[in-house]
């Protein structure tokens, strides 16, 4: 298997067996639907799945669930993907927390307080940041008059084991998964939350982060993450690859497939159509 890269800032792309590719969270159900529609329309992949090398022969994918797993219902037996060293410190796993748009109809401190293991409790809003970044709590539910209430362990010795600890947030998010609006966000101060939230009438869930290690622990037991609650920071995606995907099924032997892939971005270079860009940027009107 053979690594496109002409030079330092061409991204690595390779053309990997569907069934090497190990997920660390569920993909959506119904975005993986819309997926293969258009995919069966146009035959593009626009933004190749990013990966990192689990061991020889197998990845663990950071980033195109959906996408990997429209590809496997469409029956390709290869996917086009950016393959990144997760060993990079420049490759940060962050989380997600979830806004409950319309979420004052779900009773989530029953629905938690039913859990088995765990202790739902009341907590000054102030210690969010203590709670959370030391993981003493589960996760924290902010509910919409701003009051803060931690899922805890029931025993004295703290939150369970590292699978034992996404069993529970298993329950946490599936008390709310598909029953109401929910949108990631992301907070850079837990402190602020009551004037956030104040004027309005929907609830939070807050969670701790994963550390990279974790994941890959998590990955080598068979174990997912629940969706929608873990992203990476990867620099140097590579987005707007085009390819058209008739040569997956056209070319018989896998060594004619990589090779066409290897001469697609080889083409692209040598037509200065591969830009990289270092500094951020806002995109409007996205």
């Amino acid at each position: 298997m053979r690594i496109v890269k002409a030079f330092e800032h061409i991204p690595h792309l390779v053309l990997a067996p569907s069934g090497s590719i190990r997920f660390h969270e569920n993909p959506e159900h119904n975005r993986t639907l819309r997926l293969v529609e258009r995919l069966r329309e146009d035959r593009f992949l626009r933004n190749p799945p990013i990966v990192a090398t689990l061991r020889p022969g197998e990845y663990v994918l950071l980033d195109g669930a959906n996408r990997v797993s429209a590809f496997r219902a469409l029956g390709y037996s290869h996917v086009p993907v950016q393959v990144v060293d997760y060993g990079d410190p420049h490759v940060t796993l962050k989380g997600w927390h979830h806004l409950l748009q319309e979420g004052r109809s779900l009773d989530l401190r029953a629905r938690y307080e039913a859990i088995p293991g765990v202790t739902l409790r009341r907590i000054d809003c102030e210690e969010l940041t203590p709670q959370l970044e030391l993981r003493r709590l589960y996760a924290v539910l902010v509910d919409e008059t701003t009051t803060c209430w931690g899922l805890s362990s029931e025993h004295e010795s703290g939150p369970a084991d590292l699978i034992g600890w996404m069993r529970i947030l298993e329950q946490v998010v599936a008390a709310y998964e598909g029953k109401t609006r929910l949108e990631r966000i992301k907070l850079a101060d837990y402190s602020n939350l009551p004037d956030v939230f104040k004027t309005m009438e929907h609830q939070l869930v807050l969670y701790p982060k994963l550390t990279k290690v974790e994941l890959l622990q998590l990955v080598d037991a068979g174990v997912m993450i629940p969706t929608g609650i873990s992203r990476h920071n990867i620099p140097g995606r590579a987005l707007g690859l085009n390819i058209d995907l008739a040569f997956l099924t056209a070319l018989d032997s896998d060594a004619a497939k990589e090779k066409h892939l290897r001469d697609y971005v080889d083409d692209l270079e040598v037509r200065g159509r591969i830009r990289f860009y270092e500094e951020s940027a806002f995109i409007m009107n996205e």
